[in-house]
């Protein structure tokens, strides 16, 4: 995994966010897993929201006029809420458990975990212990995608985000 490294977006959905990349990870055109993970400790950072995305880099657009393609939500730190950021799906859920029961021993896990079969990119999303379901991406060939965190503009992104993990693996 490489260094993470400052992310400018002109995508609307991250415009109140400052952003690191984590790396791309290429998908290629046969079955595969791959993910990309952070941990925090909410009681140890001034945020009240962060994202965590896993973005196709592409230069199409959506047919609501968005040229973002992927997996991204926005967490609500002091209500535990999961809001989606790029397919107007609303809520996804909520994190049971409270906010102040993470620690640095047991940090909140944040975790997209992508299958390719055929043509279908298919998330799941796992936040602390609790597993949720997002909407499918269709495959383009030569897709690559990009690994994304932020926190609010101006909380020290680079500071929020713990043990980020990069990671694919054929099936």
């Amino acid at each position: 995994m490489q260094t993470p490294a400052p992310l400018v977006s002109s995508e609307m959905a991250f415009a109140n966010f400052d952003l690191l990349s984590f790396g791309e990870i290429l998908v290629p055109d046969h079955p595969l897993r791959f993910g990309f993970q952070v941990d925090i400790v909410p009681s140890q950072n001034a945020c009240r929201q962060i994202v965590i995305a896993l973005v196709a880099k592409t230069s199409e657009v959506s047919a609501e006029g968005h040229p973002m393609h992927g997996f991204a939500v926005r967490v609500d730190l002091e209500t535990g809420e999961i809001w989606d950021l790029v397919n107007d799906s609303g809520l996804v859920g909520w994190i049971e458990r409270p906010m102040d029961s993470f620690t640095d021993e047991e940090p909140l896990l944040l975790n997209w975990e992508v299958e390719h079969h055929g043509a279908a990119l298919i998330p799941r999303l796992q936040i602390a212990d609790e597993v949720f379901l997002y909407p499918a991406l269709l495959y383009r060939d030569g897709m690559t995608m990009d690994t994304v965190a932020g926190s609010e503009a101006g909380k020290a992104a680079a500071a929020t985000f713990l043990h980020p993990a990069v990671w694919r693996e054929s099936l």
